[in-house]
């Protein structure tokens, strides 16, 4: 499968309520109608112990009470069998890799109970700087990170959220930090780092345990919030949005009106892309941590993608 398609244009996004608190490297995730924030960095360098919720509809926050988490930052999140998992954060401050100190729990809070509550669960068994989840049919893949400062992790994992186990599955291509999500027994995976910038797309099959390459980015990602919808993989890095449509084998990329960000967030609730938080660089190279939220009507964005 080859890129057949790549385009320029403009994307305008609309300014909904911001975050409650400016804040960066935070784990993120949505379950179809709210986004999910989780910990995270403030300018002082100090993290964050709570999760926050945005209910799309109403354009609001509320935290989820009465869940504390260990105050944390780059914490890996997802939804998989009704609950909210949580996986390699680290209490490091500033941006300081400290791989000593990444979790190794996994963490799961329910959400969903009348009084919510977050219990450990399993171990994780690679915990991982920068590691990457995805969920399929509620069985969540584990996939690249860093080991320490100088190497980088090719493992993946699967974990069943019902029974509590993992299992190792082939090996990526590359040891890398990556940026990826699963649609219809398959994960891609885009750019990264590694040795060296990447741009390279990657296919794992998860019929017959596979990786290939399928494709090349029109530049390297090093820094980027993915999510997914539908058949679609949305990815945002450095004011660009990319959406690859995994049925064409497709890839657009589009300017936006955001700015330069990183260690932002990105989730796609109620048919809406939200992008929010990060450290932004303005125009003379200062860094600001930003609460600012940003939402885009994804339906109208792939009507023209379509068209």
């Amino acid at each position: 499968m080859n890129i057949r398609e790549y385009e320029n244009a403009s994307l305008r996004f609309s300014k909904t309520s911001p975050l409650p608190q400016p804040r960066a490297y935070m784990g993120y995730t949505s379950n179809g109608s709210s986004s999910f924030v989780i910990g995270g960095e403030n300018k002082q360098g100090k993290n964050f112990d709570n999760i926050l919720v945005f209910n799309v509809e109403r354009e609001n926050w509320h935290e989820l009470t009465p869940i504390n988490i260990t105050a944390e930052k780059n914490i890996n999140s997802i939804i998989a069998n009704g609950s909210l998992l949580l996986l390699n954060g680290t209490d490091a401050k500033n941006d300081a890799s400290s791989f000593s100190d990444i979790d190794e729990s996994v963490r799961e809070v329910s959400f969903n109970a009348k009084i919510p509550n977050i219990n450990t669960v399993s171990e994780n068994p690679e915990p991982l700087h920068k590691n990457s989840l995805t969920t399929y049919k509620d069985q969540v893949y584990s996939f690249g990170g860093m080991i320490d400062d100088d190497t980088y992790s090719n493992t993946l994992y699967v974990y069943n959220p019902k029974l509590k186990t993992w299992k190792q599955l082939a090996n990526m291509p590359v040891q890398m930090v990556t940026f990826g999500a699963a649609v219809d027994g398959k994960i891609y995976t885009f750019g990264g780092k590694g040795d060296q910038e990447l741009d390279d797309i990657y296919m794992y099959n998860i019929k017959v345990n596979r990786w290939v390459r399928v494709g090349k980015l029109p530049e390297p990602i090093v820094d980027a919030a993915v999510t997914q919808y539908k058949d679609y993989i949305i990815l945002f890095s450095e004011r660009q949005l990319f959406i690859y449509d995994t049925n064409k084998g497709s890839l657009k990329r589009y300017q936006t009106n955001i700015g330069d960000l990183r260690g932002m967030g990105a989730t796609v609730s109620k048919e809406k892309l939200v992008i929010f938080g990060g450290i932004k660089t303005t125009s003379s190279g200062k860094s600001n941590y930003s609460s600012t939220v940003y939402m885009l009507d994804l339906i109208k964005v792939l009507k023209n993608n379509n068209g």
